[in-house]
């Protein structure tokens, strides 16, 4: 019998068994401690050093996950993310949630020490959240380039089933952006665009050229 999973509640319906449900982003176990100050609130503090606590969220009642059943649908047998009601435009549709993890990877690529490769690079439910140039004053790793991801491969809510609008609709009605949770922590975020989401539609993005030409061939 595969083990139980840790969910944070209980989840939606039709939410897939090899998947924890989270409530609230989790640190990846090998996540830089030193990392944690640039995901909080811009507070000034002289005591010690930050934890990062992220209040949960719930599932928004406006969506919901459904299979797709649309022959022509290049995701037909999957799951997508629909709205159960009318979202105006310019309104947030639900919170990305999954595991952050960072990659530290040496300014020069000659220079292997301190590089600390990201195995999540190949998710195809991984999203840039934060990158910090070598010379960035807030990055704490001198030298060495940062960057920041959430990935909802095993670990996320339902955000992780908002698809592509290729080849199901003329456009996107939604799109990703870096927002602020309840605890003012930097998260990612899926949002109605200005035309909003109409009663019954899919939430539809772009995944972005990049995505699609990393998996051609």
């Amino acid at each position: 019998m595969p083990a139980r999973l840790a969910h944070d509640a209980d989840p939606p319906s039709h939410w897939p068994i090899s998947v924890t449900y989270l409530t609230k982003p989790r640190l990846s176990p090998t996540f830089p401690p030193e990392l944690v100050p640039l995901l909080l609130p811009l507070i000034a503090s002289s005591g010690p050093p930050p934890k990062f606590a992220p209040r949960p969220s719930t599932h928004p009642s406006g969506v919901i996950i459904k299979p797709i059943t649309s022959p022509g649908h290049p995701a037909v047998g999957q799951l997508g993310l629909f709205a159960k009601k009318k979202i105006p435009g310019g309104e947030l549709v639900i919170p990305y949630l999954g595991v952050l993890h960072a990659s530290v990877t040496p300014f020069t690529t000659t220079d292997s020490g301190g590089s600390n490769p990201d195995s999540h690079s190949s998710s195809d439910y991984d999203l840039s959240l934060l990158r910090l140039s070598a010379v960035d004053p807030r990055n704490p790793f001198h030298g060495s380039h940062i960057s920041i991801g959430v990935d909802a491969a095993m670990m996320g809510n339902a955000a992780r089933f908002v698809n592509d609008f290729r080849g199901v609709a003329g456009a996107a009605n939604a799109e990703f952006r870096v927002g602020r949770g309840e605890g003012g922590e930097m998260r990612m975020e899926v949002w109605s665009l200005k035309a909003g989401i109409g009663k019954g539609e899919e939430v539809l993005v772009s995944y972005g050229k990049g995505w699609w030409g990393a998996r051609k061939g």
